[in-house]
This record gives C-alpha cells, sequence and structure tokens, in this order.
C-alpha cells in the first residue's frame, strides 16, 4: 500500500506549523534579549545604589578620620626628608 498521496494532504498543515515555529522562535528571542536587558538594566541599579549608600556611610562617619590619620602618616615621612637635608 502506497502512502504517499496521503502524505501531500498534511503539506499544509506542515507548511503552517514551520510559520508558526519561526514565529515563535522570533517571539522567544525578542524576550531573551528584553529579559537580558532588563537584568543589567537592574544589575547597575542596584549597584549603583549600593555604591551611593557606601558613600554616603563613609563621606559621613569615616572620611574625617581617615584623612587625618592620612595626612599625619604623610607628615611624619615629609618631616624626616626635612631633618635629614
Amino acid at each position: 500500500m502506497n502512502y504517499t498521496p496521503y502524505l501531500k494532504l498534511f503539506e499544509p498543515l506542515k507548511d503552517q506549523l514551520s510559520g508558526v515555529y519561526s514565529t515563535a522562535t522570533l517571539i522567544i528571542s525578542i524576550i531573551l534579549i528584553l529579559w537580558v536587558l532588563n537584568f543589567v538594566v537592574g544589575l547597575i541599579s542596584r549597584i549603583f545604589s549600593i555604591g551611593k549608600s557606601v558613600g554616603t556611610f563613609y563621606r559621613s562617619f569615616v572620611h574625617r578620620y581617615l584623612r587625618i590619620f592620612i595626612y599625619s602618616f604623610l607628615n611624619l615621612f615629609s618631616r624626616k626628608n626635612n631633618i635629614k637635608t
């Protein structure tokens, strides 16, 4: 028994399914690209807010003490150089 004439009946269905497959692939690709962009933007936003809060804390509570320590440390070495000359 030859089934090839019956298989020709499925060709329009096959053409429609291939069009649906290509459209679904395009939609999935676009959704994936948008998700990656959203992830990157969210990551940048979170890193910026963390950096801003850490910088605000540093500038408000740590900077003045660290600045005094660094200036006194640098003056310690500059005085030794002035004494030798």
